[in-house]
């Protein structure tokens, strides 16, 4: 399957005077390595006054991805929560290895850090496919291809389309979105251990620098 270097998402609809790779659809990238929480910074306007409490950032990124699901979604807004109760059972499933490995930093980083390098969830993402742009409920990308998420208790219409398009598509039904173990269970091997490999916890929550004082940094 041929990368995507973008995925559009938040959208219900694609417009049709621009094209997909069009700059000025909300998309994220989709390049050689995974897609993750901390991949980029979360917008300016979905930051906290309380830059430096964990709960209110992460408070902060489940807002901003349930506001992309869009209205009358409950079933995507469950999901993004449910996603981050699992994400948090992950990790505290292995919060003292995950402590004594931070141990060396001197309280600089908490286990909790590690959150931010999970797979991040496109909402009412568009993927590539030989006839056009197909729509997901939710969608991940691992790095190598995307994982579109249904959220149906049977097969749905968009899940055909989709496996008839050859794209991965995991359909995971209501009831499971009250458990983080039985969503947990479902997910794939990727989306465990998402620490794994990473040299040290970033956060999303990162202001720009303005390109001013990177060139006097520079001069």
């Amino acid at each position: 399957m041929t990368a995507l270097l973008r995925i559009p998402f938040g959208l219900d609809r694609l417009p049709r005077s621009i094209g997909v790779d069009d700059p000025r659809l909300p998309a994220a990238p989709a390049g050689p390595g995974p897609l993750r929480l901390n991949t980029e910074s979360v917008p300016l306007t979905a930051m906290p006054e309380a830059a430096g409490d964990h709960a209110a950032r992460v408070a902060a990124a489940v807002d901003w991805l349930v506001f992309q699901c869009g209205d009358y979604a409950p079933l995507r807004r469950r999901f993004i929560t449910a996603y981050f109760a699992f994400i948090v059972a992950e990790l505290d499933a292995h919060r003292a290895d995950l402590a004594a490995d931070l141990a060396r930093y001197d309280g600089l980083y908490t286990p909790d850090d590690w959150l931010w390098s999970a797979l991040r969830p496109l909402p009412r993402a568009w993927l590539a496919s030989p006839s056009g742009p197909l729509s997901a409920e939710i969608a991940f990308w691992d790095g190598t291809q995307p994982l579109a998420i249904e959220l149906s208790a049977r097969e749905s219409p968009r899940q055909v389309a989709l496996h008839a398009a050859g794209l991965p598509v995991l359909r995971i039904g209501p009831d499971v979105l009250a458990d983080p173990a039985a969503l947990g269970a479902l997910l794939p091997t990727t989306f465990h251990g998402f620490w794994r490999g990473q040299t040290l916890p970033a956060s999303p929550f990162r202001r720009p620098v303005p390109r001013g004082m990177l060139d006097a940094a520079t001069a």
